[in-house]
């Protein structure tokens, strides 16, 4: 069985759990995802590559899409669509696995048990200037800062409830809500992620009280992740 069929085999599980972290991480509706999905797939078996391999990179694998990361790492490791690179290819591969999806951490290894000691270097290299860009954690920073700045931007330094009597048409889904509708509900959004990113750091003691945040604290939290990353 070709390694891009195995993969295929298992789609069906693997969206459903990058759309959920992709919805976590940026504004997109689950909708408007999946049709994108369901686009560049059939860009990509039609053989417009080229096509393909832009959607993938840049409209789905940089809001967290793991399915995506595998797809710009198959094909950059193929050459299809784009200038073939192992090295880049195996970064792609190690940030598709960073989940631990079985799939994704077996067609990872199977590319890094090839490399020699310099070769896996410069896949390090590689894969920490990916995960300074698209890793789990990063983005979920990125969407935390646009959290703290949209109810900063109403209630001043305070992330409290507004009490304005305001009316807002949600980006997401055209559907208008109330200010305290509105903006509770990027609270809940705001202890999500939080929460998220004590998870996926270790960091057990960070709080998850909208009320609390600490960006340069969590700046630092994840800054130091970062640097235990291989």
């Amino acid at each position: 069985m070709t390694r891009l069929l195995t993969i295929l085999l298992v789609i069906c599980l693997i969206i459903p759990a990058a759309t959920g972290f992709a919805q976590a991480s940026n504004a997109r509706s689950n909708a408007s995802l999946q049709k994108l999905q369901i686009r560049v797939d059939e860009l990509y078996e039609r053989g417009e590559f080229e096509r393909a391999f832009l959607i993938y990179r840049d409209e789905l694998a940089s809001i967290g899409d793991k399915y995506a990361q595998y797809m710009v790492g198959y094909m950059v490791l193929t050459g299809q669509g784009v200038r073939q690179d192992p090295i880049q290819a195996s970064a792609w591969y190690r940030l598709a696995a960073e989940r631990g999806t079985a799939e994704f951490e077996q067609v990872r290894d199977e590319l890094l048990d090839d490399f020699d000691a310099a070769e896996m270097q410069r896949s390090h290299s590689a894969y920490r200037t990916l995960c300074r860009e698209y890793c789990d954690v990063v983005l979920l920073l990125d969407v935390i800062r646009e959290n703290l700045h949209e109810l900063s931007s109403v209630t001043g330094s305070r992330v409290s409830s507004t009490g304005r009597p305001l009316t807002i048409i949600d980006r997401r889904t055209n559907r208008l809500m109330t200010g305290d509708e509105y903006y509770g509900r990027i609270r809940q959004q705001l202890e999500t992620r939080l929460g998220m990113i004590a998870k996926l750091t270790g960091a057990t003691d960070l709080s998850t009280n909208p009320d609390d945040v600490n960006i340069d604290e969590i700046e630092k939290i994840v800054e130091d992740y970062l640097r235990e990353q291989p």
